[in-house]
């Protein structure tokens, strides 16, 4: 199981990474610097804004007033945090049900049947003043 659950948390570090926007992509697409910087502080900030407890709200308020390149990169991060951080949800609880899912079944697998304990437990016991019971 340990390594289903280490194929998985692969599979999710990979899909992280893949749907990630890089900043040579977005320099190639022709953004400026200030899109770069607003698009990274964006992004954190939308992951932070799902619930994500490892990232922070990060905005510089001066240059998201004055300076729209850096808005603009802001907003579209915000936006790919958010999604990001739901997919990441997503896996995350698609993962858990998995294995608890596993664990369940394994639990059940080694349940005893607890008629066989029951009469286990009184094998060699005297019955006998029992009979009258059954009159």
């Amino acid at each position: 199981m340990k390594s289903l659950y280490t194929i998985f948390l692969f599979i999710f570090i990979s899909m992280l990474a893949a749907c990630g926007t890089t900043d040579t992509a977005m320099r190639e697409q022709g953004h400026t610097e200030s899109y770069v910087q607003g698009f990274h502080d964006g992004r954190h900030s939308g992951m932070s804004e799902e619930g994500n407890n490892w990232e922070h709200y990060i905005r510089d308020e001066k240059r998201f007033k004055e300076d729209t390149e850096y808005k603009k990169g802001w907003l579209a991060g915000e936006t790919e945090g958010k999604k990001l951080q739901d997919q990441a949800v997503g896996v995350g609880t698609t993962v858990g049900g998995a294995y608890s899912g596993y664990k369940i079944n394994k639990e059940a697998k080694n349940a005893q049947d607890f008629n066989q304990v029951g009469k286990d437990a009184v094998k060699g016991a005297d019955t006998s003043s029992l009979e009258a019971l059954e009159k």
